[in-house]
């Protein structure tokens, strides 16, 4: 469905050039559900940004491509890329807080993108719009329809932007952090109804998260971003259970576990994510990786013993065991 080939990302700032993501490639298969992980500041957000063309002024695609029903979407023109957002496309936004527009109704704000893209008449896409709305689980949709977003709590303006993003049928939608600043039990109704929604209307979805239970939950597939790169890829099974590089074990050792040991100590990662990683040379993550000692830190990508992709030195030779596990 959307192929991604050595994506780079830069920002500008005057003649300043800083390089956010690092040759970036993966795909997202149809009907499939494949989470993007990692800590913030890894480039998970502007990756899927860059998807749909919807990068900050300062921000450009200065390498790689992205394709989409054999078209390269960093290269076309605004008026095409328009005709793909939301209809073919579409994307929760992380923040739901600021993501609706606080002066349009909600019913004003769901309209308009049916009626641009499908041709309906008002009145057509209202009954779209608020048979969308009761799907998601708002039952009294047409009262909802009338009402500004900060009428709203945060749940059901997680289900409105749910709504909006399926209003045109996209193939393919983007849940940026969808569950954050939700409470648990909302949490779950939200990962509950996306999977529901995906194999009603058979999309694929590309998942954004740092929560471990959220991808446990959701994902077919996990791929693994650390500083800009990817550093591992496997189906989500594979990677929860034989994670291959030490900054995924690294995720899951900070995970609290149902069947863990009373009395058990989540692992904390030491440091935090560079912000300064465009001007690294070698692995990246060895600051903080408990193997770098016995590594030659050049941070190329190798083949796990399963054959699946992992950037670590280690990972080529002795798999899982070189770190220990």
């Amino acid at each position: 469905m959307l192929e991604i080939r050595d994506l780079e990302i830069s920002f500008f700032s005057g003649k300043k050039q800083t390089r956010r993501t690092d040759r970036v490639s993966f795909s997202v298969r149809p009907g499939e559900i494949l989470a993007l992980v990692g800590e913030s500041g890894c480039g998970k957000s502007i990756t899927a940004l860059s998807i749909l063309g919807l990068l900050p002024r300062q921000g450009r695609v200065t390498g790689g491509e992205i394709l989409y029903a054999g078209k390269n979407l960093t290269a076309l023109p605004e008026k095409e890329l328009d005709e793909i957002r939301g209809r073919e496309i579409s994307m929760i936004f992380q923040d739901i807080m600021y993501s609706l527009n606080p002066v349009f109704t909600v019913g004003n704000q769901m309209i308009e993108g049916m009626r641009r893209h499908l041709g309906y008449t008002k009145q057509q896409a209202k009954e779209k719009a608020i048979a969308l709305l009761k799907r998601t689980g708002i039952q009294n949709a047409e009262a909802a329809m009338r009402k500004y977003p900060h009428m709203l709590s945060g749940g059901m303006r997680q289900r409105v932007m749910i709504a909006m993003a399926l209003a045109c049928g996209p193939k393919i939608l983007i849940a940026d952090e969808p569950t954050t600043a939700l409470d648990v039990t909302i949490q779950l109704q939200i990962m509950q109804l996306l999977k529901s929604l995906r194999d009603e209307f058979g999309m694929s979805i590309l998942l954004i998260t740092h929560d471990i239970g959220v991808v446990a939950e959701m994902a077919d597939r996990v791929v693994v971003m650390y500083a800009g790169q990817c550093v591992e890829e496997a189906d989500t099974k594979t990677l929860l259970e034989q994670p291959a590089h030490p900054y995924t074990q690294a995720l899951l050792s900070a995970v609290p576990g149902v069947n863990d040991e009373p009395g058990r100590r989540l692992y904390s990662i030491p440091g935090a994510v560079p912000e300064t990683y465009h001007q690294m040379t070698g692995c990246r993550f060895a600051e903080r990786c408990p193997y770098a000692g016995n590594c030659p830190k050049k941070g190329e990508m190798k083949s796990a013993p399963d054959g699946r992709p992992v950037r670590c030195d280690l990972a080529e030779k002795k798999g899982r065991e070189a770190h220990g596990a």
